[in-house]
């Protein structure tokens, strides 16, 4: 199944974008309010304009129901939880996604990250230095998480010509490289 071969030609660059997410901090309940805000800022400087960019598309996502898939709205309430503006955060500039296995390829990343956002949201949760705070964008799906990623998995697999495998490798790829430079420029930014 190519959700197979898309998670292990990833492997890497999941895990290079993993190194500056905080991870051991999140893991061992030691995350700070502005290391949180800075997770949640580096999400939506990419989240947000891609999601705007979804009403552009020239090919049918149908099948990927998108308007359920939204996070940027959560990532906004999670912000402001923080007394954060989300109006405030410079956002990626993104070329639009030029064919379904590019757009497939980054929707990979993001959605395997809400996979993730289930053990972080727990942890976040069990931190003493973030009480009171909301979690909605690590929260994702709640108990639908599994329905939603079999239903994204059913979609993906769909691709079957390599060559749109390989785009959508390449445009996976490029996501995590883009997320992991949001990490690394959020950890500067003022919260």
């Amino acid at each position: 199944m190519f959700h197979e071969r898309i998670k292990s030609a990833t492997t890497t660059d999941h895990q290079n974008a993993e190194k500056h997410s905080y991870g051991q901090e999140i893991m061992s309940r030691t995350l700070t309010k502005d290391q949180y805000g800075h997770l949640l800022i580096a999400n939506y400087r990419y989240i947000k304009p891609w999601e705007d960019q979804w009403s552009e598309t020239t090919f049918d996502t149908t099948a990927l129901q998108l308007d359920m898939r939204k996070k940027a709205s959560l990532l906004e309430d999670d912000m402001r939880s923080l007394g954060i503006d989300p109006t405030k955060i410079e956002t990626t500039p993104l070329e639009t996604s030029a064919s379904y296995a590019e757009f497939m390829g980054r929707m990979y990343v993001i959605e395997g990250s809400t996979m993730g956002g289930a053990v972080i949201v727990k942890q976040l949760g069990l931190n003493p230095n973030l009480e009171g705070l909301s979690f909605k964008f690590y929260g994702g799906y709640g108990p639908d998480l599994l329905n939603n990623w079999r239903s994204f998995l059913g979609v993906l697999n769909t691709i079957e010509n390599k060559t749109d495998q390989d785009i959508a490798i390449e445009s996976a790829k490029a996501t995590f490289n883009a997320m992991e430079e949001c990490f690394i420029q959020a950890k500067t930014a003022q919260v």
